[in-house]
Order: C-alpha cells, then structure tokens, then sequence
C-alpha cells in the first residue's frame, strides 16, 4: 500500500516537473538504503494531462536498479486535481497492489510508492522496461499471452462486490465512451465522415456503423452497461503495453491503470484487438483468439457466461470502442499538413471493424 509522506511535496514535484526528491524518498522506502537519482529525463509517449513519467539513474544503495522509472501526476494542477477527484492517482497504486503476485510478469515490479491522502495524490518507483513496444512487435504468440493473462484477471475478480464498492474504483456505466456526452457522436462522425483527408475509413461497412450509432449509440451502451462486471483495465490499447525482453523470450507487461472500471470484460478484449492487430490478422485468427479467452475464464465463470453471448458481447464492444475514438477524434483539419497522422487509433479500429462486420452478427 502507499506510504504518506510528509517530508515529500509531491504536488511541488509535479508542478517543477522534477522526479529527483520524490525518487530520493521512493528509493529509500524500497529499502535500497542510500540510493539516490542522479540524472534524468521524460518519457514521452504517455498522457501528460494525466501523469508525467521519467526514466531515473539510480546511484548507490545495495541491491539498487542502475534505472528505474518515477511516475507522479501531471504538470498543471487543474488537470492533477481534476483527475484526483475521480480516483485516478489512487486507482493506479490500488490496481497494483491488488496484482502484486503479478509483478514481475504480467504487471511491472512496483518497488514503492508514496501518497498524499490530503490532495488524493500519488507517485510510484516502477521497473524500467524499456522503450515502448512497437504495434508490429504484436505478434500472435503475444497477442494470446495478452489475453491468457487478462481472462486470469477477469475471472478473479468476476462479480466480486468488494471491488465494485471501492471509492476508488469507475463506475461502469458508460464506461466505454468515460462518460463523454453521447451527442457528441453525432457532431464528430458527421465531421469525419464529411472530410475525405479525416475519413478514418471510407468503406461502406465503417460508414454503416457510423450511420448506425448515430441513432443507437444509447442502446448499444446499455447494453454494454448490462454485462457481468469485473476488473477491468478500462483503456486496453497497445500503448498501454511493456515489453519484458531477456535473450529467451518476450513478455507482455500491462501498464498505466489509471482506467481502471468494473465493467464488462469484453470491452478490453474488444479494444486491445481492435487497437493490435492487422486487419489480415483480424480475418484470419479474431475467432481462435476470443475463443482461447473464454476458455481461459475458467469452467465456472465461463459456463455462466456462455460463449456466444461473450462473442456479442465482443462485437458491441467493438462499436462502444468505435464511438470512443470517434468521440475523442480531432476534427480540425487545417491544423494537420498530414491529417492522415492524426486520429491513429480511430483509424485502425476502423480497420477493423470494416473486416469483422459486427453489425452481421448484431
């Protein structure tokens, strides 16, 4: 669990932007004696509205990481304050603490963290994994590991009514839009799909969908909001991912739960795939990889939860991961030389969903 400490300002720290004092303190409460950061630098490729993470060098301390990682909130207090109020800083450190036996494989080793009760905040010592991992490197040998280890945690923590009562904790009702305005569809793919440079995928089946959430975005979503909960990530796209590599093999390592809802299951399953792989791919092994899945929620959970309902369950979580992207899309053309780069995401769900057709089987 987080350790409050006083002597450490973390709300100063994000403000200068500086992980050296926090880093100090973290060290020290991991036990690696007189272990201090020396340099440092930012990591990109995280979210900056919600946290600022940075790559440390450690020195001193016996048994101390040469690196290591510091995480704390984010730079402008109206977004670190606005993200408190929800849980955010809280959920994360809880999430990891719950999969401790975890660390070391399918979650980073979480050396120590400390909190700030008062201002809802918190800032972790984390395993330096690298460089974030590339979509390509999703190969199907990982792509199944991703999802064995999700149906472990999914059938953990299915229907437990202790998670769903933690303050810290989403609500899942609207989870997968994070309780945007469902309006806002309409504004956006109505851009979108006006724009022949910002047109995530001018195919008719992607136009279909579009046209269909337009007037069912509301039934699709209680729909979703009616499905078995659990522990969810909440966020299950490839950047959200690590990579354990040895000269042996590679191991996935899921990251950043700052997301996390008790919500139906198939939404990460929906997201992570439609995020991950190549349409070919999709076409090819979408059937085998949400079969492997439900296998591996295990005989009890998965015979309350027959699969060809989790299978319709996956094929709305597929349109709830559409509007999302859809919702959260830039539709500012002018701004972009290449608006063909931006809205990457949306792009390759499109992709997706263009070749699985979720409608057919809706």
């Amino acid at each position: 669990m987080p350790l409050n400490a006083p002597e450490v300002d973390i709300d100063l720290a994000c403000e200068h932007g500086d992980p050296r004092q926090i880093g100090d303190a973290l060290l020290r409460l991991a036990g690696f004696g007189d272990a201090c950061v020396g340099a440092y630098e930012e990591l990109a490729g995280g979210n900056p509205v919600m946290a600022q993470v940075f790559r440390v060098w450690v020195s001193g301390g016996v048994g101390a990481p040469g690196t290591a990682v510091v995480k704390i909130p984010a730079k402008r207090a109206v977004d670190r304050r606005r993200e408190a109020a929800t849980g955010a800083y809280a959920r994360e450190v809880e999430v990891y603490e719950l999969l401790r036996d975890m660390q070391g494989d399918f979650q980073p080793i979480i050396y120590s963290s400390v909190s700030d009760s008062r201002l809802k905040l918190a800032a972790l010592l984390i395993e330096d994994l690298g460089a974030l991992p590339r979509r390509y490197e999703f190969d199907l040998g990982l792509v199944r590991s991703v999802l064995d280890n999700l149906a472990r945690i999914h059938r953990r923590y299915w229907g437990d009514k202790s998670i769903s009562s933690a303050w810290w904790i989403r609500n899942g009702r609207r989870a997968d839009i994070f309780n945007d305005d469902t309006d806002l569809f309409a504004v956006k793919w109505e851009a979108l799909a006006g724009s022949p440079r910002l047109h995530p995928c001018n195919e008719p089946e992607v136009n279909r969908v579009g046209e269909f959430l337009n007037s069912e975005l509301i039934s699709v979503l209680d729909q979703l909001d009616d499905r078995p909960p659990t522990l969810t990530h909440g966020d299950l796209h490839t950047a959200n991912f690590m990579f354990r590599r040895s000269r042996l093999k590679v191991e996935p390592v899921l990251i950043d739960w700052q997301e996390t809802v008790y919500c139906g299951a198939s939404s990460d399953v929906a997201k992570f795939l439609s995020t991950t792989l190549q349409p070919s791919a999709a076409v090819e092994h979408f059937d085998d990889l949400i079969a492997g899945y439900h296998e591996g929620l295990g005989g009890e959970v998965a015979a309350r939860y027959p699969y060809h309902t989790f299978r319709m369950d996956v094929m709305l979580g597929l349109l709830g991961t559409f509007a999302n992207y859809v919702i959260a899309a830039d539709t500012v053309e002018e701004a972009y030389d290449d608006p063909t780069a931006v809205n990457g995401s949306l792009r390759r769900v499109s992709q997706n969903i263009n070749v699985l057709r979720p409608l057919e089987e809706l």
